[in-house]
């Protein structure tokens, strides 16, 4: 079993029912370990909609990364979500894998660690809540310096 963290984010609908409903699918798949707190953040990157609900949690998983990528996809398109889809298009549910063990994943459809989650608040802050510790495999750097220097 390895650790992995997942973003979830929602900015359509009734967000934390979209939230609570994707952890119960996701549970199916992983164990859940930790679970965010989530706060509510405006619209980045030109996203559509209103205020985002984000967070992250910490889960133990048999699945490898690919696997894992395609269960959290399908999570998303059972929620409405369509492939393709636009950056920053509106969505009930939004899932990302930001690390999967202390492993590097470059391949055409998912790349881990999640490549803009360093400058993105909404992913730091949470994941600083329940892993400040966590080392960043391809920087060396702690979550919670990561955090501090987003925040600075």
């Amino acid at each position: 079993m390895e650790n992995a963290y997942i973003a979830i984010g929602s900015n359509k609908g009734d967000r934390t029912a979209n939230i609570i409903r994707a952890l119960k699918h996701i549970e199916k798949y992983v164990l859940v370990t930790k679970i965010s707190s989530f706060i509510k953040t405006p619209p980045q990157e030109g996203a559509d909609g209103g205020f985002f609900m984000n967070g992250v949690i910490e889960v133990k998983t048999a699945l490898p990364p690919g696997k894992l990528f395609h269960a959290l996809q399908d999570i998303e398109k059972k929620s409405g979500r369509a492939f393709p889809h636009g950056r920053g298009d509106e969505r009930e549910i939004d899932l990302d894998i930001i690390f999967y063990g202390d492993r590097i994943i470059r391949t055409e459809e998912m790349q881990v660690p999640h490549p803009r989650y360093r400058k993105r608040y909404f992913v730091v802050y949470p994941l600083y809540h329940i892993a400040p510790d966590l080392k960043d495999p391809e920087t060396k750097q702690t979550v919670y310096s990561i955090y501090k220097e987003l925040t600075e």
